[in-house]
This record gives C-alpha cells, sequence and structure tokens, in this order.
C-alpha cells in the first residue's frame, strides 16, 4: 500500500472518531479520503455489495463549504476507487474489499445516523 493510501486511511480513521465523538465536520484530507471509501462502497464489482446510502448521504452532507479543488479531488479519488474495483485481479480486490469491509465501514454508519440536514442536527 502506498504512503498517500495509507496516509487516507490514518485520517479517515482518526477523522471517524472525532466526528463519531464531537458531531464535527472532517477536514479536506479526511474528506478526500472518505470519498475513496465512497468508490468502494459504491462499486458493483467488490463483494458482498454494500448499501451505499450512508456514506453517501455523509458525503452530501459534507460537501456543502468545501471549495471546488477539494471537491475535484474527492471526485477524482471516488473514481480512481471505482476503477481500481472494476479492473483489478482478485488479489486487489479483496485488499480492496478489506479496506471498505475495515475503515470505510464507520461512515457509512455514521451517515445514516446524520440527524437533519447537517451532521450537527442544525
Amino acid at each position: 500500500m502506498n504512503t498517500v493510501k495509507t496516509f487516507a486511511i490514518a485520517a479517515c480513521v482518526a477523522a471517524a472518531s472525532a466526528a463519531t465523538a464531537q458531531n464535527l465536520h472532517v477536514n479536506d484530507a479526511a474528506y478526500v479520503g472518505i470519498a475513496r471509501c465512497q468508490g468502494l462502497v459504491n462499486s458493483h464489482d467488490l463483494a458482498p455489495p454494500m448499501d451505499p446510502t450512508g456514506i453517501n448521504r455523509f458525503m452530501d452532507l459534507e460537501t456543502a463549504g468545501r471549495i471546488a479543488t477539494v471537491i475535484d479531488q474527492a471526485r477524482e479519488a471516488r473514481q480512481k476507487a471505482e476503477r481500481e474495483a472494476a479492473t483489478g485481479n482478485d488479489d486487489q480486490k479483496a485488499r480492496l474489499e478489506s479496506e471498505r469491509n475495515g475503515p470505510c465501514r464507520r461512515w457509512m454508519h455514521i451517515g445514516a445516523r446524520a440527524p437533519g440536514d447537517s451532521l450537527t442536527g442544525e
């Protein structure tokens, strides 16, 4: 796993704890890392399929107020993850499924529990 992916996963896990404990919005680096998770969760090429409703909702809520550059980086990360899932060999798919089923799973649950129209309930 390269350094960028390792950092993104670590940022996601750290931000997950903060978002869960304090209902705070995540920083831009975590947002881009979570977009990668969104691509893996939305992929129809990984097994078993997962319901993307929670993570999609989380990302919709988190997009508000982001600058266009960060939104573009997140879109690229999501699309790259979807391509990796679609074109990967069995070993790569197993690694992606492990990433999706591990650090990414938390974002599906946070998004599903988000109150009202924002993560802070405002």
